[in-house]
């Protein structure tokens, strides 16, 4: 019998799964012993990660999406669309059900769809959303934003943790004091604010290098805010320990949570992510516990930090993991925690060199002590582009 494994959501985890588990098993696949097949609602891959660039015209759209039929095995069975859009999952029965009603079974199953903005979670939100989270067009309309920013208060706001891409609010601020200083050139006519809902931003290194840099920047940061309401009128925000911040011009990042319809499915727990087990990665929640199912990537339980290089390094154990439990060798790979956020601190301009690093750490293993240099910024601007032929396709 034909063993199946299934894959929901075609981003960043699920297609290096997708691409490893297919070199790995081609010879099983060409002899039909084995079928792979991966489920998205879009054909479109959007690097997520280039929104925080595009307000500042970094990145074109060109450059952060592809189709994904090119990024992904012919090996592998693709199915978008209405095909592709998952309306239920059920793990008692092995059994997944999209859009078209059409149902597929599997003997292992990859959990990888992402996670979303739940912008109604705040009162008053959506009456004055600015965001570079949730879509390409929201970026843009952040960049024409920023380009008009003439003066006043500006506060780059974080709702709540968890959120994908963490440092990624951080970045943003730093770029947009740098856009200010050196591109506009009128920094002294903003107050520029941060508003971050918990005291540390980060690992202790972290936290450290950019509050130092924050403060010689003349960066507002106002800690242990979690946002409960905005009111666009007043424009004002209130936390929930009852605490009020005006401002002129917001920008926020907004909660986030798992898909609705795994909440739906009765897989997420009451904080509305997936729970697993942190080594192994596969299925402990509400729904039972399924060594056949793993989750990766930014769904996943709210204690694992959700970064791009969390994300590459869980697709690569449960690769593993799925290749022993294939092969039936009982080996667990274990998932150490390794992940990283990428910090920028100065923007190349005509006047400014850029500045960057990548932080990377694991469970147990903070980051060293570090700086921003300018290697750091022109290895992560490459990244972007390497991204699609090597990362995505599970070279390494």
């Amino acid at each position: 019998m034909k063993e199946k494994v299934l894959i929901l959501g075609a981003g960043y985890a699920g297609s290096v799964v997708a691409n490893v588990l297919a070199r790995e098993f081609r010879n099983k696949i060409a002899r039909e012993e084995l079928e792979i097949t991966i489920l998205d609602k879009t054909d479109l891959n959007i690097n997520q990660g280039g929104f925080t660039f595009i307000p500042f015209e970094l990145y074109t759209p060109e450059e952060i999406t592809r189709p994904r039929k090119k990024l992904i095995s012919p090996r592998v069975n693709t199915f978008f669309g209405k095909d592709g859009e998952v309306t239920a999952v059920d793990l008692k029965n092995k059994e997944v059900t999209v859009k078209s009603d059409k149902k597929y079974t599997y003997d292992h199953l990859v959990i990888a769809m992402g996670c979303r903005a739940d912008i109604n979670a705040v009162p008053g939100l959506a009456d004055d959303l600015n965001t570079f989270y949730t879509s390409m067009e929201d970026a843009f309309k952040v960049r024409d934003l920023v380009k008009n920013i003439k003066g006043g208060k500006v506060v780059v706001s974080v709702a709540s943790m968890p959120v994908p891409c963490p440092g990624a609010p951080v970045k943003f601020t730093f770029m947009l004091d740098s856009y200010l200083r050196n591109v506009k050139k009128n920094r002294d006519d903003v107050q520029l604010t941060l508003v971050w809902p918990m005291e540390p931003i980060g690992p202790p290194e972290f936290n450290k290098l950019v509050t130092g840099r924050f403060k010689q920047k003349n960066v507002e940061v106002i800690r242990n805010f979690p946002l409960a309401s905005v009111d666009a009128n007043k424009k004002e925000l209130t936390s929930k320990n009852g605490a009020t911040i005006n401002y002129d011009l917001l920008i926020t990042v907004p909660p986030h949570k798992a898909p609705q319809v795994l909440i739906d499915s009765g897989l997420a727990d009451e904080k509305g992510w997936l729970s697993a087990d942190k080594v192994t990665l596969q299925y402990r929640g509400p729904a039972g516990n399924y060594d056949n199912v793993y989750v990766l990537g930014d769904l996943g339980p709210a204690d694992i930090l959700k970064t791009g290089i969390g994300a590459h390094y869980q697709a690569i154990a449960v690769s593993q993991n799925l290749i022993n439990d294939i092969y039936g060798n009982k080996i667990k790979t274990p998932y150490r925690g390794e992940t990283g956020c990428p910090i920028v601190t100065e923007l190349e301009s005509p006047s400014t060199q850029g500045r960057g690093y990548i932080a990377t750490w694991k469970y147990g293993v903070p980051p060293a002590p570090f700086t921003t240099t300018k290697m750091g910024w022109f290895f992560y601007r490459m990244y972007y582009h390497i991204h699609w032929d090597i990362s995505v396709k599970g070279m390494f």
